[in-house]
């Protein structure tokens, strides 16, 4: 028997994915293999405090590999599986490669034929990204195993703190650089340049705005362009927009903007730039 035990963080910009009616009673596991997870929650990053998995993400992948070869895969969603966070599996006694993604992307499950080119649908953009990625030995005995989750992605934080104008209905985030393909083998992004657009309903909102992407880094660090452009009835009634370039991320950072959009004129519009995360202190920036 397995059990795999994880710990990952939370970060600020994140949304606890809740249900609100109780889940049904966890069904009993079948299986040689168990693999259970748990983590930690860093709410606001400095405070540990245990929390479950299914406060963090809304899906979870467990894959196995022998030889280069997917030879199993389990995908589990909040919404519908009772036993959500811990699974049984039966295997042949071997050495495998275990690959486990937690996340809450909305555009559909990643695919993991390869864990060296993991491609999540992006037109929905992607959502903080959790794995673990290493050997274990599965035997008739029973095993169990402590697994720490790491974080895959960086996240830029767009706060916009003047008051959103009446007419504003949607306001939308393209950036680009980086990577929208993970490799979890080394933990990076993949090779192929991200170019990801979301769009935020702004109607009836009011300020402080908070808007959030996530990228994989292609190494420790990197840096992405970004256009907040914000719109009125559709898209040639542009009401203000912003180009940040060269925004400095780190690898598992959160970097922040936090300033005006809707300043008079639109070229007035400011942002100052923070470093924000609850894994290591990396600048702060002023334009």
């Amino acid at each position: 028997m397995l059990m795999l035990v994880g710990m990952i963080g939370l970060s600020a910009c994140e949304k606890a994915v809740l249900d609100e009616q109780q889940q049904e009673e966890k069904k009993p596991l079948e299986g040689n293999v168990i693999i259970r997870t748990s983590m930690y929650n860093i709410v606001p990053f400095e405070t540990r405090a245990v929390q479950s998995v299914a406060d963090f993400s809304s899906t979870l992948e467990f894959v196995l590999y022998q030889n280069g070869t997917k030879v199993k895969a389990v995908t589990q969603l909040k919404k519908s599986d009772s036993n959500y966070g811990q699974v049984g599996i039966t295997l042949e006694p071997g050495t495998y490669k275990l690959l486990v993604l937690a996340h809450s992307s909305i555009g559909g499950n990643p695919s993991v034929a390869n864990p060296e080119s993991i491609q999540f649908t992006n037109s929905d953009g992607y959502s903080d990204t959790f794995y673990y990625y290493d050997d274990i030995e599965v035997t008739a005995e029973q095993t169990t195993y402590d697994v720490t989750l790491q974080r895959a992605t960086s996240m830029v934080r767009i706060i916009i703190q003047d008051e959103i104008p009446f007419n504003v209905q949607r306001i939308r985030l393209y950036y680009e650089g980086e990577s929208g393909v993970f490799n979890a083998v080394t933990g990076m992004g993949g090779t192929t340049n991200s170019k990801q657009t979301i769009w935020y309903n702004a109607m009836g909102q009011t300020a402080p705005l908070t808007l959030c992407a996530y990228t994989f880094l292609r190494n420790e660090t990197g840096s992405l362009n970004m256009t907040i452009t914000a719109y009125g009835n559709d898209a040639s009634d542009v009401i203000a927009e912003k180009e940040l370039t060269n925004i400095p991320m780190k690898n598992h950072m959160v970097t922040e903007y936090r300033g005006n959009l809707f300043a008079a004129p639109t070229t007035d519009a400011s942002f100052n730039l923070t470093a924000e995360t609850g894994w290591e202190v990396y600048q702060q920036l002023t334009f």
